[in-house]
């Protein structure tokens, strides 16, 4: 099991949401929902026990296969676009399957992202069809 899978896990357990988990912990919301995407990991001990306390664990029972979390796990050179829209993508499904959003607040973030996909897909054409 992954860390960000026992975040989840641990979380579920309490019965809390992320924004709960994220205020019980001093951690922001965006954080919990990238721990629990498996696109970020704790970046020192400090904040990998606040998190544990926050969810009645030790830190072991969450890293307990993981490597030291004081490393930074984060390697700018690999930032490129591609690589920023497959963070972000796992960043939403994680989002979208949780519970903290009602079922309209989901409609409305997919309706928004299709409507910046196609507009994205239209001014590509228009920009294309002005340059052939």
């Amino acid at each position: 099991m992954t860390f960000g899978q026992k975040v989840r896990k641990y979380r579920k357990q309490k019965r809390l949401s992320q924004n709960a988990l994220a205020e019980l912990s001093g951690i922001s919301l965006r954080t919990i929902y990238g721990y629990e995407a498996g696109t970020t990991y704790p970046r020192t001990n400090f904040i990998l026990n606040r998190l544990a306390a926050a969810l009645d664990v030790t830190s072991e029972e969450l890293t307990d296969d993981k490597p030291d979390p004081e490393v930074v796990f984060f390697d700018p050179s690999d930032y490129s676009p591609n690589r920023q829209a497959q963070l972000l993508a796992q960043q939403l499904i994680a989002l979208l399957q949780s519970d903290d959003l009602s079922d309209a607040e989901k409609d409305t973030l997919t309706q928004s992202i299709m409507d910046a996909y196609w507009d994205s897909r239209r001014k590509s054409r228009e920009k294309n069809d002005t340059t052939t």
